[in-house]
């Protein structure tokens, strides 16, 4: 897995991504960009994502 930047990764841009939430949960899949998608901005959250990686 892939630490996450801050921003919309390159190469998951119209992706499907699996997570791994600060709080330690995993997640997903989720669409990485669009309507519905991931907030890659890292605010203090619990739910924020730590890591990721692209799936499909």
């Amino acid at each position: 897995m892939i630490r996450n930047p801050g921003h919309l990764p390159r190469g998951a841009a119209n992706k499907r991504v699996r997570v791994i939430l600060a709080n330690g949960n995993p997640a997903g899949p989720w669409a990485a960009d669009g309507n519905g998608a991931c907030r890659w901005s890292r605010t203090g959250s619990p739910f924020d994502i730590d890591y990721y990686e692209v799936i499909a």
